[in-house]
């Protein structure tokens, strides 16, 4: 099932954050879109490494609350690389909301990530832990 959602305004963006950290949402309302708003936010307010470091820690957070195996390195560097490349390419006179709402249209299918990986590297044990790089498309040809 594709994740479809459309925020009016930075509010509404600002909320999914502060519901992810505070561990509201139940594990299945955690959608990729809202993944996606998270990391578009982070991004937009902090510099790349603690962008990173915000977004690992309140994933991992939000799984120990869960009690659920699922924190992945690599594919959470993905797409955060994914987000700051896109964001970076918007026009500077659209909206935070706009910006976030074409980023979730444009990747809405979180299956991009294997024409960046082959399944069975970025599936790998290996990856889940550190960071690795993609294999089939480098992400410098974004």
């Amino acid at each position: 099932m594709i994740d479809t959602v459309h925020y009016s305004d930075v509010m509404e963006i600002e909320s999914v954050v502060k519901k992810l950290e505070s561990c509201e949402y139940a594990k299945d309302e955690f959608t990729h879109a809202r993944h996606l708003a998270v990391a578009a936010w982070y991004s937009t307010h902090f510099p790349d490494q603690q962008a990173l470091d915000k977004m690992r820690s309140s994933l991992l957070r939000f799984t120990k609350h869960h009690q659920v195996k699922g924190y992945h390195e690599t594919i959470t560097r993905f797409w955060l690389a994914l987000v700051r490349e896109f964001l970076r390419s918007c026009r500077v006179d659209s909206s935070f909301s706009e910006r976030v709402n074409a980023l979730i249209q444009l990747y809405r299918d979180k299956n991009v990530l294997f024409e960046f990986y082959s399944r069975d590297r970025v599936m790998s044990d290996h990856a889940r832990e550190v960071w690795i790089e993609p294999d089939l498309k480098h992400l410098s040809n974004l």
